[in-house]
């Protein structure tokens, strides 16, 4: 639900739906949890090529947990499955797969557009963040919060990598993605749920066995079973009387100010019990036994670096001259397309691939998304518009393609018309790109 807002419009996503709330009240059922898995992973297939960053992370992270289901039955030569040795051998792969996208998150944002003040996606979400257009962000902030971005997102890997500082680690991501999600430009709390469940991957046991302690303890209390309903008094009839009428007004005005109820409601809910578990498992526990050593990295067959090695690749993708989106680089100013890079360390000439390199500039469409990409001043990638004019097949568009004037039209062109037969399956299916600005420089986007 919180990855989708369109959760019950469509099959797979009621059933991803419903086995999640099946695996939130029998987290012991390695069943239910395999379902949940396959049908997130059909999720991303089926959406495939456009799927957000965090989902298609996500669907890494579930096909190390199967692959290391896969090996252990293998291994063990039984369906029956211990959940210990089950999590001790996906877990250190996982933790792998989160520095690795900590890693292009903070390599991808080394460019020129990120640092200038004027296009920075950090300055993009501090105005919007403030809320009032007229309200003038002094430079030196703007440059801070692009910094800033930078410092929290490469500490926080840096400190996971340790086991003294790793539960700090933890702690800092939670604070920082926690503050994220409440952007009101665009709810991150999609994508600081995903890392939040990660995060558990790296505190140290203690710590983990401490929060389901603590919540039975909040749980056994039972505030109001202390108090006696039965006993009547004026006093306590206004007192309900009162909160009621106050919590209605209270919902009323929230209600009108807060467009995005799920954010402030489910998003605060969740996210604040979740940092004050921790922070509160933390100071519970002993300082010896909170950084006791256990296998973090250790991997327990060769074939597991397999899917890390993808989700490098994914990310690497950019620089390789293939995909753009997808690729971890989001809200980055990341520009390679067209021959052109804005990275501070890797330049357009490094591609080995040349998926990048041909540009589409629309002059006029028929079609409503092309015209918007004319009037924005936007470019498309020549692979993603000859798969775009073959599905939806517009009436007209004029279009400049490596400087050279075109016009299709669909009246004139026969069946076998170059624009009309897309790109094969597997490669509709892998490869997407940005629409980016005919500006060489880039502003904020996904």
């Amino acid at each position: 639900m919180a990855q989708s807002s369109s959760f019950d419009t469509m099959l797979h996503y009621s059933l991803l739906t419903l086995a999640a709330i099946h695996v939130l009240f029998r987290p012991a059922s390695v069943a239910g949890f395999v379902v949940l898995l396959l049908l997130q992973l059909h999720d991303v297939f089926y959406k495939l090529p456009v799927i957000s960053n965090h989902w298609i992370f996500t669907a890494f992270v579930n096909l190390t947990i199967l692959q290391a289901l896969v090996y252990l039955i293998l291994k063990n030569k039984t369906f029956k499955i211990n959940a210990g040795e089950w999590l001790e051998t996906f877990a250190p792969v996982v933790r792998i797969e989160v520095l690795i996208l900590y890693f292009y998150v903070v390599f991808h944002k080394l460019n020129s557009g990120f640092f200038s003040t004027d296009l920075s996606c950090a300055s993009y979400f501090m105005y919007a963040q403030v809320g009032d257009s007229t309200v003038v962000i002094p430079p030196v902030l703007l440059s801070l919060g692009a910094y800033g971005t930078i410092f929290f997102e490469a500490l926080i890997p840096l400190l996971l990598c340790f086991r003294v500082t790793r539960n700090w680690g933890v702690l800092v991501g939670l604070l920082f993605h926690g503050m994220l999600g409440f952007n009101p430009l665009n709810g991150f709390y999609d994508f600081s749920s995903m890392i939040f469940a990660v995060y558990f991957l790296f505190a140290g046991p203690q710590v983990v066995r401490n929060i389901p302690k603590m919540w039975a303890r909040v749980k056994a209390k039972k505030y109001l079973s202390k108090i006696n309903f039965n006993v009547f008094s004026y006093k306590r009839l206004f007192a309900v009387v009162f909160v009621a009428v106050g919590a209605l007004l209270v919902l009323n005005l929230l209600t009108k100010l807060m467009l995005n109820f799920e954010l402030y409601f489910f998003w605060m809910g969740y996210s604040l019990v979740v940092v004050v578990l921790f922070i509160r498992s933390m100071l519970e526990g002993k300082p010896k036994k909170l950084y006791q050593s256990f296998c973090t990295f250790t991997v327990r067959h060769w074939a597991f670096f397999l899917l890390p090695a993808l989700v490098f690749l994914n990310g690497l993708s950019p620089y390789l001259g293939l995909k753009t989106e997808s690729s971890f680089a989001m809200f980055s100013n990341l520009r390679t397309e067209g021959g052109v890079s804005n990275h501070l360390l890797v330049p357009a000439s490094l591609q080995l691939f040349n998926y990048q390199d041909d540009m589409i500039e629309i002059v006029a469409s028929s079609d409503k998304f092309l015209q918007r990409l004319a009037e924005g001043d936007l470019i498309m990638n020549a692979y993603k518009f000859n798969d775009y004019v073959a599905r939806e097949r517009p009436a007209f568009v004029t279009y400049l393609q490596q400087g050279e004037q075109k016009t299709f039209t669909l009246a004139e062109a026969g069946p076998d018309a170059a624009l009309l037969q897309g790109n094969p399956y597997w490669f509709r299916k892998l490869m997407n790109f940005r629409e980016i600005s005919k500006s060489p420089q880039e502003p904020c986007g996904h």
